[in-house]
């Protein structure tokens, strides 16, 4: 055989060898990014955070996850820290988003399952492969039956973790009034939601939650 043929047979071979393999890297890649987004996390196009016990949401980005729905990892250079867990975000920007208004994107129950807590009186970590939407919000749930029952009767579980029944904490014990709070006027503690009618009670509050608290639930010892 001419020694040109085999060189052209040998060129062509490498070719399709290559093409296949890049072929295969497509099909590899394409399932992993199509499954995030705005259910449950199956797959993330960021390289893992490696968070610690005490990061919430498993590193994924609240601020994602409740503004456009998708499953962002974040990283440790961007975290702050709300209500003793810490959050990942994969910018700045998104942490940013978060320091403006953190209540608004933490999960319910500070991550905790609220089936859990209505039908057992117990504080269980929930997941975020079992995870819910409802009003904006996100709920965690220690598996899918869990999950299953919440979607069921969402409203026995949702106000789980309101506080005082809505009503303001900082009225309640300053004024010896019962006012209720506003939903966008919020803020968590230990888990719990407390809403305000005015961003000066919530201040009052921040400054000294253990003042205006309620007794609750000892939230789960982190694993």
């Amino acid at each position: 055989m001419c020694p040109l043929t085999c060189c052209a047979d040998r060129a062509r071979r490498q070719l399709c060898l290559g093409m296949l393999l890049l072929a295969l890297a497509v099909c590899i890649e394409v399932p992993a990014l199509a499954q995030s987004g705005t259910r449950n996390p199956q797959g993330s196009n960021a390289r893992p955070a490696q968070p610690s016990a005490n990061v919430a949401l498993e590193g994924f980005c609240p601020v994602c996850i409740i503004d456009v729905q998708k499953w962002v990892r974040g990283i440790a250079q961007h975290q702050a820290t709300y209500d003793g867990k810490t959050y990942y975000f994969p910018g700045q920007e998104q942490k940013q988003t978060f320091l403006n208004d953190p209540a608004r994107y933490v999960p319910a129950l500070g991550g905790d399952s609220t089936v859990a807590l209505i039908d057992t009186g117990r504080r269980v970590a929930g997941s975020v492969h079992h995870a819910a939407f409802q009003d904006g919000r996100l709920f965690l749930f220690v598996d899918d039956n869990e999950k299953r029952q919440y979607l069921a009767d969402p409203d026995k579980y949702a106000k789980a973790d309101l506080a005082l029944n809505g009503n303001c904490a900082v009225c309640s014990v300053d004024l010896n009034k019962q006012v209720p709070g506003k939903p966008e006027i919020a803020a968590y503690h230990q888990g719990l939601r407390y809403l305000f009618p005015s961003d000066a009670q919530r201040k009052a509050f921040l400054a000294n939650p253990a003042g205006y608290a309620v007794k609750t639930v000892a939230p789960p010892a982190a694993r």
